[in-house]
This record gives C-alpha cells, sequence and structure tokens, in this order.
C-alpha cells in the first residue's frame, strides 16, 4: 500500500500524464503520410486490447516494450512503490531502443495510445477502458458501450462492440446508431468540466488501499494536499457522497 506521501506524487503526475497524451496526438496529427505509413506495417488496430482486462493490458504493454526484467527489480525491491515512483522522474538509459521478440513498433504505438486512452476513460468514468468492455460483454450494457465509444472510437473494433454493432445493424436499431453517432463526437464540454483530477484520485484511493478514509482525512487529502476539490462549505458531505460511490465501482 503506498504511504500518503507516495499517494501524493502518484497524483502529482496527473499534469504530466495529460500533457504526454496531447503531445502523442499532436505528433501524430502533423506527421506526414509517408512517416506514418512506415510505422504503421499492416493489420494497424488495438481496439481488441480492451478485450483483456486492465492489468492483462498494462502486463502485455511491459512484454512489449522489453521491460520485464525491470519490473521483476521493482517486485523485489525493499519499497517496490518508491521504486517505480523514483524510476518516473529519471531518464532510462537502458530502455530497449525498439520492441521486444514478436512485436513490432506499430504494436508499441498502439499500446502506449490505448493505454493513454485507458487514462482519460479513468479521468471521465473512473473506470478503464477494458472494464467499460467487461461491462457490456458481461452485462449488455449499452451505455458503458457508448463511453467507451466515446473515449476511443477505435475501441468499435474490440469484438464486444462489433458484435454489439453488427447486431443493431441486422435489426435496423435507429436509436443505437443515433446513441453511437453522438459517441463518435468524443467527450462533451461537460466530461471535462466535473472534477476529472478528482475522479482519477477516487480510484487511485479505491485500488491502491485507501478505503477506509474518515471525513476528515477525505477533506485533508483531496482539498488542501492534493486540491482536487474546491474547498467549499459542502466539501466533506460532497466528497463523503462521491468516495462511496467510487467504492461501489467493482472493477478498474
Amino acid at each position: 500500500m503506498l504511504t500518503t506521501a507516495q499517494f501524493q506524487t502518484l497524483i502529482g503526475k496527473l499534469p504530466e500524464v495529460k500533457a504526454q497524451r496531447e503531445e502523442m496526438g499532436r505528433l501524430f496529427t502533423e506527421m506526414s503520410k509517408d512517416r506514418l505509413d512506415s510505422l504503421l506495417v499492416r493489420g494497424f488496430n488495438w481496439g481488441e486490447i480492451y478485450e483483456c482486462s486492465f492489468v492483462e493490458h498494462i502486463a502485455i504493454a511491459f512484454v512489449a516494450f522489453g521491460r520485464v526484467d525491470w519490473l521483476n527489480e521493482a517486485a523485489q525491491a525493499l519499497d517496490p512503490q518508491q521504486h517505480v515512483l523514483d524510476a518516473m522522474e529519471l531518464e532510462d538509459d537502458d530502455a530497449p531502443d525498439g520492441p521486444a521478440p514478436g512485436f513490432e513498433k506499430q504494436d508499441l504505438i498502439g499500446l502506449t495510445y490505448s493505454l493513454q486512452r485507458t487514462v482519460l476513460s479513468i479521468l471521465l468514468y473512473q473506470r478503464s477502458l477494458s472494464a467499460l468492455v467487461q461491462d457490456v460483454r458481461e452485462n449488455d450494457n449499452m451505455d458503458a458501450l457508448f463511453d467507451a465509444v466515446r473515449v476511443d472510437r477505435a475501441a468499435m473494433n474490440c469484438t464486444t462492440i462489433a458484435d454489439k454493432i453488427a447486431r443493431a445493424q441486422l435489426r435496423g436499431d435507429k436509436r443505437f446508431f443515433l446513441r453511437l453517432r453522438n459517441a463518435l463526437k468524443g467527450p462533451t464540454q461537460k466530461h471535462w468540466q466535473a472534477y476529472c483530477d478528482l475522479r482519477y484520485s477516487l480510484v487511485a484511493l479505491r485500488d491502491l488501499g485507501f478505503d477506509k478514509l474518515t471525513d476528515t482525512q477525505l477533506e485533508q487529502l483531496l482539498v488542501h494536499d492534493l486540491k482536487v476539490y474546491p474547498n467549499t462549505p459542502s466539501a466533506r458531505k460532497n466528497l463523503r457522497a462521491q468516495y462511496q460511490r467510487s467504492r461501489k465501482i467493482k472493477t478498474i
């Protein structure tokens, strides 16, 4: 379990994570078609990765980037969490120059982009894209389907969502395709305005063992320490309600 200081460090990385996502978007937007075609050799599609769990998604990325030895080293450290946080501050001169055997550069691009979109999904919905797709697959949750597409249009290529689209096509389901068209527009301003950093913090609290905080501790951490929620008279009550809702979400 992370210490409070380590948790603060992790949440403090959010601006950097957001900046990296924006930088990657600009990189490919401005890249020439010839350069892009040289990187994306054949059958480029990362949608199917969302059929894996979030943990499996991360594990595949570590293997593809040739970072399994580093992960084992972190696991054997006296404080694995601090080892990872320290590594985030350093330039990694020992990182492999290319993909691991069995992977191509386009796989690294797809894995990096899909992980960034999953972080965005957590910011918006407190759930990874894998969790949203799982909800569609296991519970036929159409709201989760459109949320997933709103975050990453390429999610339509995963088997679960492609299956639902094909069924809607067979039925001539106009309402489904109206909702799909709306989802394809991406996150709305309403999504962005509603405390993305707070939602990310609540997910981290839930999944990293901070699941028994008092109202006073919540207010101190989220309002005063991390500053992801405004300091208002109703802050403590509102944070407790959001914290309780977040705890009901079973999986990231």
